[in-house]
């Protein structure tokens, strides 16, 4: 970029808290050129005509048309030394880029060195220094670990190092509300004198704050405040389970954490499913680690329309230098035991699944419209998962907590057609069989003395159980049950329903949603058996799902069993043929087989419900007769 003071002049300085950038028009400055900064920067200011002040993080992120529209129009650049040094800093990271790539890890003694005198008191696994040792040879990275490997104890101690080192000063989490927990109860475990830790409410935030706490939601709402914090103080910022801003820049919570990944010192991601749909999840989570520089360092295949298959191999190769994993093998636990109950489709049920296939099949033809209609295509798969699983659900309609930002309105059915006649009549007559099995099973663990883990899509289903399953005492997570950060004073907290569960001899049933639960929660110590009434195409909930029962610090040799119930001849049995597919294909990227044969039932396994063209297909195949 030019930095002459020639005229037509625009001249760019940083604020004295380096959160604004001001850019002022002087004369001669053609106007489709301003036109042109305007459109890519945004309209800000007294007078945005003669001069704008821009986030800086928009600023730093749309550079690149600058050089050229400079170059085109004749417009010289004067900088001064604030506004240079950010673009400095972002011109170094694209280098610090190309030297991470050749890191060589710290060794266990240099790791324990850089940990030496500080407040990090807790002891680390062989596998955790493993994995501290490359982090700390990158200047940002990503944490892929299995969930339950200890990733936020392996933070704790990085972000120490670095502190020590004096790179960071505070540390912001942009964490989901259920991974709270982990991060409180683990500052008190890991440090002779715990930092403090907030829990971001919108509230100002204490002056004695060191670690901040805040959800995802909540940051895009109140971002500017959470930036101004973050700029403050050399920051570390690390996102939590961030495969949930897969969506990068396309959505709310993906922009506004690739915004704050510019006032950050260090960046760190930490997920153990980071592409759990598609190979392109990997962009937004290296584009926050690494901003602007995820094209860098995917192949170029992986933003074609359809990658394929082979392309694979080849991302594992572009990111293996800056991420990594333990994997369940790592852990030295007892594999779980997967298995598959096959409940038969009969009598009503039978009748009112084929009558409802039957009228998608006339209604759908594979258009391009309606290939890429995937709100529509998403309630589709939710009502026929309803009526695989329980068909009195149809005719109520979805809770508003079923999903994030998915509300299933009541089946439209025309009134005096044979499908609202079954229907009507269902409840009268049968319990779905797939509650039949549940029950059997629930009763024998609780003969044994073995709490059950509970998993249904249906926060309507939750309900039905809870009552049906009464004598058994159960707990309920779901949406609708909110945490005592958000409402310290309600009658039911999701907090108290945990500890009911983890605690109460009495409690013998956790009934969860994977879109509340999935995430953040450890139950290993408490319970050794779930069960999947029903599963969606969402493999990102459901591979997180399974951890919550099978991770690190597990009593040794301790049998850990997961079942499927699972409605022959029903999308049941497409769903569990696409997760396969995702779950073998992320163990490639990752180079761990260990995704394909834990979180799958032996040779046969919130976001949007349909993900991806693939899952599409596989929901058209079953609606004409395909299984």
């Amino acid at each position: 970029m030019t930095t002459t003071s020639a005229f037509p002049l625009v001249s760019i300085a940083s604020n004295s808290a380096a959160t604004q950038v001001v850019v002022t028009r002087g004369p001669d400055v053609p106007d489709v050129f301003w036109t042109r900064l305007l459109a890519e920067w945004g309209i800000g200011g007294a007078d945005p005509a003669a001069q704008i002040s821009v986030p800086v993080e928009r600023f730093l992120s749309k550079l690149e048309w600058l050089p050229s529209s400079c170059r085109r129009f004749g417009v010289s650049l004067g900088w001064d030394d604030g506004a240079r040094n950010l673009v400095r800093a972002i011109q170094a990271e694209r280098a610090a880029l190309d030297q991470a790539s050749r890191a060589n890890p710290l060794s266990p003694e240099a790791v324990r060195g850089r940990l030496a005198g500080g407040r990090f008191t807790r002891a680390l696994r062989d596998f955790q220094v493993r994995d501290l040792g490359k982090l700390l040879a990158l200047p940002h990275g990503a944490n892929f670990s299995v969930p339950g490997a200890g990733k936020t104890t392996v933070a704790y101690a990085l972000y120490e190092a670095e502190r020590l080192s004096a790179k960071v000063t505070r540390l912001l989490v942009v964490a989901p509300l259920s991974a709270y927990d982990a991060w409180m109860s683990e500052a008190q475990d890991c440090f002779s004198e715990a930092p403090v830790v907030h829990r971001y409410d919108g509230s100002s935030i204490p002056a004695d704050a060191e670690v901040c706490l805040v959800n995802y939601q909540r940051l895009s709402s109140a971002y500017e405040d959470v930036a101004r914090w973050a700029s403050d103080r050399p920051c570390h910022v690390i996102l939590d389970e961030a495969h949930r801003m897969k969506r990068g820049r396309a959505g709310e919570w993906g922009k506004s954490t690739l915004n704050l990944a510019y006032l950050a010192s260090r960046r760190d991601v930490l997920t153990g499913t980071p592409a759990p749909q598609s190979i392109r999840d990997l962009e937004a989570l290296l584009d926050f680690a690494w901003p602007g520089q995820a094209r860098r360092i995917l192949p170029e295949q992986v933003f074609r329309a359809a990658p394929t298959p082979e392309v694979t191999g080849a991302v594992a190769t572009a990111v293996r230098p800056f991420f990594v994993r333990t994997t369940k093998s790592d852990l030295r636990l007892t594999a779980p035991q997967h298995s598959v109950l096959l409940v038969p489709l009969e009598g009503l049920q039978r009748e009112i699944y084929e009558a409802l296939r039957n009228q998608y099949a006339g209604q759908f033809s594979v258009t391009r419209r309606e290939r890429t209609d995937f709100a529509r295509m998403g309630e589709v798969v939710m009502y026929l998962l309803e009526a695989a699983t329980n068909p009195q659900l149809l005719n109520v309609g979805g809770s508003e907590y079923d999903l994030v930002g998915f509300r299933l309105p009541p089946i439209v059915i025309p009134p005096a057609s044979g499908l609202a006649d079954l229907l009507a009549r269902y409840s009268s007559f049968e319990t779905p069989r797939k509650f039949i099995e549940l029950f059997k099973l629930v009763r024998a663990n609780a003969d044994l003395g073995r709490k059950t883990l509970i998993w249904t899509n249906f926060v309507r289903n939750i309900t039905a159980l809870e009552t049906a399953l009464a004598r058994y005492n159960p707990a309920v997570i779901h949406g609708g049950i909110p945490s005592e950060i958000s409402q310290p004073n309600a009658a039911r907290k999701r907090e108290d329903e945990l500890s009911k569960f983890r605690n109460s001899a009495d409690c013998l049933v956790l009934l969860a949603n994977p879109a509340a639960t999935s995430e953040g929660v450890s139950l290993h110590l408490h319970c050794h058996d779930a069960i999947y009434l029903d599963r969606t195409f969402n493999a990102g909930q459901y591979l997180q799902s399974v951890d919550r029962i099978h991770r690190l610090g597990m009593p040794p040799g301790e049998d850990t069993r997961i079942t499927f119930l699972v409605t022959e001849d029903t999308i049941d049995q497409s769903v569990d043929a696409r997760i396969r597919e995702k779950a073998e294909r992320l163990g490639a990227i990752l180079e761990d087989n260990d995704i394909a044969t834990i979180a799958l039932p032996d040779e046969e396994d919130y976001g949007r419900v349909i993900e991806n063209d693939a899952d599409l297909a596989e929901l058209f195949r079953h609606i004409r007769g395909g299984m």
